[in-house]
């Protein structure tokens, strides 16, 4: 998963772009067209809305402004520093991704990489083999060759601490990478079987990238070492916060339909007026009730609404000195009402305003059940727990050894929601007397300077699936080892969940696989490592005439097909 701008990606694993016929992913149920369309809700994870155009009908040419909330530490998506949702949407256009995903979250290979679909055979040992396009190239010309695969795996297996990986999820469950018959065939042998192995090697960075960590942690902090997209990076100007990406020349695909997509480094709470002054083209409103009520009334723009794979919630860390104790964060888990946080924040969305009970599956997702009874809202039980752990009530506070129970809140500066979900966890912990204090941080220092070394005792951000619920989210509740604790920023894990992962990942029949992967979230209940609060709406603010483009829920994005529609005005 990802963690998007102040929200990383559930990924642990891996995000795509989608290339079905238009490139705008699957089940396109009504796409939303014309001045301010919207639609009111989607139920089903095979929806989605980005005005699904045919090439033919695009203009050549163009340029698309792209907001994103922060500047980027590391265009590494397997480093942890890699893993921001905003550099995943340039990631994704420039390094090669082996497989595709409509709207019902469905794979397909990717022919620009891949002779053709993989080969799974399961004995004697599950073995994967890829036949790779020969045209397939790095931007100085060298192929992508088995020597990429092989140098990936050995990065992110977790076996060389060298490496500051994101997530080892399933290159750990990998035995051997070898070169098969030439140098374009690739074998991969597993030690257990392993249900999401199309999860694998995509984003793909080269042999040169992964031979070395020094270059896997530092290489790519300011740019981009090579291209094997449709796209290539052209720079980042420090002073306006742009990052410019251009057609690859060097391309072997379907020629991009634009001539650059310029992201532009913008506050959230800014966005609105941005779009509204023709500053920006598109804007991920995401649960705001505040963005979506500026941007409907927008001249000339699209509300595309879509089901996706992406939760907001609340991220406890356990190696905090008040949080330790498992009855501590369980009581303070049961005088939060995520249910009144859900209303509060979608409420007036076009989208089912519930709290989400599930870690591992969003609502609209077959193996989804609510697993969160452990720490149900319970405020009188709340008090007596933290009374027999030792926090009694002195006036208006809790206080322990002398010490007042003072929770500390992290949040990024300028995303309102992340303010508004803190204030209401604020005032719900002080009816049972514990006290929260809220402190905003800089955006581009949200991440590196506080929630990766560990600096909070609460944090509120979205963790943005993939099409793997299962295996993208392992790094997120997988035990940390010293300091290597890939995504799992709570810092609290066990023996016994791990155990439980592991069986889950590698059940290869759907049902038990499902039921495995809640009996991992029912255990991450147990630890109160994190609170799920809600589903994610993925609402999209998109100018009406930009194509494939917008709230593409389960599927990924073809950037080559994005592009101005040659009825609009285009830019």
């Amino acid at each position: 998963m990802n963690h998007i701008g102040q929200t990383r990606i559930l990924i642990a694993m891996t995000v795509a772009f989608s290339l079905i016929g238009a490139g705008c992913g699957g089940n396109n149920k009504e796409a939303a067209s014309g001045r301010n369309a919207e639609q009111k809700s989607v139920k089903n994870a095979d929806q989605n809305q980005m005005n699904p155009q045919s090439r033919d009908n695009i203009q050549q040419g163009g340029k698309l402004v792209w907001p994103i909330n922060q500047a980027l530490a590391n265009f590494n998506y397997d480093q942890l520093d890699g893993t921001l949702y905003e550099g995943t949407n340039i990631i994704r256009a420039v390094m090669p991704m082996i497989f595709l995903f409509d709207a019902s979250a469905t794979p397909a290979y990717n022919p620009d990489y891949l002779a053709g679909e993989p080969k799974l055979v399961t004995s004697p040992k599950p073995t994967v083999t890829y036949e790779l396009n020969p045209k397939a190239i790095w931007y100085d010309g060298t192929p992508i060759t088995a020597a990429d695969y092989i140098a990936q795996w050995k990065a992110l297996n977790g076996t060389n601490h060298a490496y500051q990986i994101s997530a080892s999820s399933g290159y750990d469950q990998i035995e051997n990478v070898t070169q098969g018959d030439s140098k374009f065939e690739v074998v991969v042998t597993f030690k257990t079987p392993y249900a999401d192995w199309k999860s694998l090697f995509w984003p793909l960075y080269p042999a040169t990238t992964n031979n070395d960590p020094k270059v896997f942690n530092e290489g790519w902090k300011k740019g981009f070492l090579t291209s094997g997209g449709p796209f290539k990076f052209q720079g980042y100007d420090a002073t306006a916060k742009i990052y410019t990406i251009v057609p690859n020349e060097k391309w072997w695909g379907r020629k991009p339909k634009l001539d650059q997509i310029v992201y532009r480094v913008i506050d959230d709470d800014a966005q609105p007026s941005a779009l509204a002054n023709g500053e920006i083209d598109m804007m991920n409103i995401g649960p705001s009730a505040d963005y979506y009520n500026k941007a409907r009334t927008i001249q000339g723009v699209d509300i595309r609404v879509a089901g996706g794979p992406n939760f907001r919630h609340l991220t406890i860390n356990g190696q905090s000195a008040l949080l330790q104790d498992v009855h501590v964060r369980q009581a303070l888990a049961m005088g939060i009402d995520r249910t009144a946080i859900a209303k509060a924040e979608l409420g007036p969305l076009p989208v089912v305003p519930t709290s989400l009970g599930n870690h591992i599956f969003m609502q609209n997702q077959a193996g989804y059940q609510d697993n969160s009874a452990v720490v149900a809202y319970n405020p009188e039980k709340a008090k007596q727990m933290l009374d027999a752990a030792g926090w009694v009530v002195q006036g208006t506070k809790r206080v322990k050894d002398g010490k007042p129970l003072v929770v500390h809140v992290v949040i990024p500066a300028g995303i309102a929601v992340s303010r508004s979900e803190s204030e209401l966890i604020q005032n719900m912990l002080a009816q049972i007397n514990v006290e929260v204090d809220i402190d905003t941080v800089p955006g581009d220092d949200f991440f590196d300077k506080y929630i990766t070394p560990g600096r909070f005792d609460f944090t509120v951000f979205s963790w943005i699936g993939t099409q793997f619920p299962v295996s993208s989210a392992q790094s997120i509740y997988v035990k940390p080892v010293g300091d290597k604790i890939q995504q799992n920023y709570s810092r609290i894990g066990s023996d016994q969940l791990d155990k439980a992962y592991r069986e889950a990942v590698q059940e290869l029949d759907p049902a038990k696989a499902i039921q495995k992967a809640n009996e991992v979230d029912k255990l991450i209940w147990e630890e109160v490592h994190s609170l799920t609060n809600y589903q994610r709406p993925d609402i999209w603010a998109v100018k009406a005439g930009l194509a494939n483009m917008g709230a593409y829920g389960f599927a990924l994005v073809a950037y080559e097909d994005i592009g101005w529609m040659k009825d609009s005005k285009g830019k």
